[in-house]
């Protein structure tokens, strides 16, 4: 599991963030799921056949909840589950599928012993087969959440992987289709219907690769001077921003953070450039390597490692410029 998984799913497994995450996006955020009825379940979906022990299947997803969705006078149960993902992934709606399969099949499973208990004897069979009349499977919802601003592949359907046939056959062929969330095609009216915390994590993730516009959304939204340290880390994983968070029960100014980040960086490419013209110019004026070095050494504080890895990265940089360029191929 790498950092940004790891993160994720510490934040999202919070009852009030998964909560928030699934009424933004099944209910335009009005408050139907509550986050204190979430129940947690294994996110292990194993399946194996009580008819042949050799028929084995286990996969994994992030997390997996169980909800009483009540409407009106009627309440009925939800599985919801969760796919964070740090990177688009054309296989999700297969493997979104698999997951789905797996549970219902465990569900079946479960049924079927029950009804075993109950109708021991030459009298079980009829309850044994499929599903009895007076059972029903728990629906699962599972949405697959995209924490970057790469756009997703044109794959959001079953279909779309399949080398489908003749189009009179297409309607013949069974089709799953994820939930997905994508910040880089959201609106900001749509980021702001999934909460503070949410929100910040939306629009970090859309500007995940621009330092520019993550300073610029950072510093013009409410939602990142104010945010829970777990927040905070994740934001960290998406837009990779290394910085030290001390561990603190008060909440965390991320736009003050990133301000800063930007500001450092601004200056360490500002000195990069300076060292940069003093070695144009030292060469220029017919210095030596061993020279040049010793010059950066003594007046931009550099170690003899960090001082020729900077002539290297010059030299490799003039040597761009004078490749020729592609010939255009009418």
């Amino acid at each position: 599991m790498g950092r940004l998984d790891y993160w994720a799913k510490i934040f999202f497994q919070k009852p009030e963030i998964f909560a928030a995450l699934f009424n933004g996006y099944l209910f335009q955020g009005k408050n139907v799921i509550s986050p204190s009825e979430l129940v947690p379940q294994s996110s292990k979906e194993v399946f194996t056949s009580k008819k042949s022990k050799q028929l084995f299947l286990q996969r994994e997803r992030d997390l997996l909840f169980q909800v009483a969705y009540k409407q009106g006078t009627d309440c009925s149960y939800l599985l919801l589950g969760l796919e964070a993902q740090a990177f688009p992934d054309a296989s999700m709606p297969l493997r979104c599928m698999l997951y789905d399969a797996i549970n219902y099949s465990m569900q079946l499973e479960k049924i079927q012993s029950k009804q075993a208990k109950l109708h021991p004897g030459d009298n079980a069979k009829p309850f044994l087969n499929g599903l009895p009349d007076n059972e029903r499977l728990t629906p699962i919802i599972t949405l697959v959440i995209a924490l970057t601003d790469d756009p997703w592949p044109r794959t959001r359907e079953l279909h779309e992987l399949l080398a489908l046939p003749n189009p009179n056959l297409v309607q013949y062929i069974a089709n799953y289709r994820i939930n997905l969330i994508t910040p880089a095609t959201m609106s900001e009216a749509d980021i702001q219907l999934y909460g503070k915390e949410l929100e910040a994590v939306l629009l970090a993730a859309r500007a995940a690769s621009d330092r520019k516009a993550l300073k610029n959304v950072a510093t013009s939204h409410d939602a990142f001077h104010s945010l829970n340290m777990d927040t905070a880390r994740l934001i960290m994983e998406i837009t990779q921003l290394d910085f030290s968070i001390q561990d603190k029960k008060e909440n965390i100014d991320m736009a003050k953070q990133i301000v800063s980040f930007s500001e450092y960086f601004r200056q360490e490419g500002r000195e990069e450039g300076l060292r940069r013209g003093t070695i144009s110019t030292l060469l220029k004026l017919g210095k030596s390597q061993e020279e040049i070095c010793t010059w950066l050494m003594e007046n931009h504080s550099l170690t003899e490692q960090q001082a020729r890895q900077e002539i290297a990265n010059y030299q490799k940089s003039l040597q761009k410029k004078k490749l020729p360029k592609e010939p255009v191929i009418h």
